[in-house]
């Protein structure tokens, strides 16, 4: 019979090893997919982010861009 842990309220569900750790991931919900990839995107952002884009000047341009596209779509 195994045992089933969640860290975060049934969103991502292992299972448990015997030793009380994590094992494989059983189930992770859309909302717990989103907020790892939020984690992974937040170096996209911020002071090193902006002296990179600086640096790049097509990162620049892509990331005016992405600004665009994001106003357009969220203004009502």
């Amino acid at each position: 019979m195994a045992i089933y842990i969640s860290p975060d309220g049934g969103e991502t569900v292992y299972v448990q090893k015997k030793n009380g750790t994590r094992g494989r991931l059983i189930s992770q919900s859309q909302k717990a997919k989103d907020i790892e990839l939020s984690y992974d995107e937040q170096d996209m952002v911020g002071e090193e982010a902006i002296k990179l884009r600086r640096k790049y000047p097509s990162l620049q341009k892509a990331w005016d861009r992405y600004k665009t596209v994001w106003h357009l779509v969220n203004e009502d």
